[in-house]
């Protein structure tokens, strides 16, 4: 291989691992639309993501119903790299979430042999017409099985189908957890002693000079000692540490035309 490909080959490899893979996340259940049920997945998943490489750019709560479901999984499947639901898998008569998929993507629900055999072995004279529900799913998924699992992760495509009950939600995501890992962020914090429209200005200038996303935090408590947090968060930890030096600079000018003292309280050092 000549130097000018292994040159292109490694830029595109870098290309590949900054730019991040999307998600969204698809919560399911007329539970949570009436305050029933207070979800806990959307924000064990967006932490998960985020730990993975993964950006989530969207979580959107639908009721149990069939077009309703079809439609937001097929738009989300178009849209984004990953899309997870959350509910509706269970044997009673409001789990639609696989038969809504299946109409969505056009697709008969076929009975499983694997799954029914399970179902068989587990239930044994107890199975009935509503536990079999469990193993239709939409033709042309895939079985995702972990060792030692019991039963597996469904998925169709992009899209993969988990339980509404958060520590089985959280159990079944950590078994197929490690195919969505995807580079990193890097995040750095800056503590300030500064009101957030002193600094809004800086803020919308860092984020147009450098490759970093800025986010800004009020401190609504007076036991702590600063009054603003700022995030600078990149897939490309230079950016980062050059944004943070450039924002740090920015600030000691202010001091300098302040009678207020320092507006650093302290900035992390340690990216994550």
């Amino acid at each position: 291989m000549s130097d000018s490909s292994i040159i292109e080959s490694s830029q595109e490899m870098t290309s590949e691992i900054t730019q991040a893979k999307t998600a969204a996340i698809l919560l399911i259940g007329n539970e949570l639309l009436s305050g029933k049920i207070k979800d806990e997945n959307a924000y064990y998943l967006a932490k998960r993501l985020r730990a993975l490489g993964v950006s989530l750019e969207r979580i959107l709560v639908v009721p149990d119903d069939r077009e309703t479901i079809a439609n937001h999984v097929v738009e989300m499947s178009q849209s984004f790299d990953h899309v997870f639901t959350s509910g509706g898998v269970g044997p009673t008569h409001d789990d639609i979430t696989l038969e809504s998929i299946a109409h969505g993507f056009k697709k008969p629900l076929t009975l499983d042999d694997r799954l029914h055999e399970l179902l068989k072995s587990y239930f044994k004279e107890r199975l009935n017409d509503a536990h079999l529900r469990m193993a239709q799913i939409p033709e042309g998924s895939t079985l995702l099985w972990t060792e030692g699992a019991p039963w597996p992760v469904y998925s169709f495509g992009n899209v993969y189908i988990l339980p509404g009950v958060p520590q089985v939600f959280r159990a079944k995501f950590e078994e197929v957890a490690s195919r969505f890992r995807h580079g990193a962020f890097y995040l750095r914090s800056l503590y300030l002693n500064a009101r957030e429209g002193e600094i809004a200005q800086l803020l919308t200038q860092l984020e147009a000079d450098f490759e970093v996303s800025v986010g800004s935090y009020p401190n609504l408590y007076e036991d702590l000692d600063y009054r603003v947090r700022v995030t600078v968060e990149s897939r490309q930890m230079n950016a980062v540490d050059e944004a943070v030096s450039a924002l740090h600079s920015q600030l000691v000018k202010l001091e300098a035309s302040s009678d207020r003292g320092a507006y650093v309280v302290r900035i992390d050092e340690a990216l994550s």
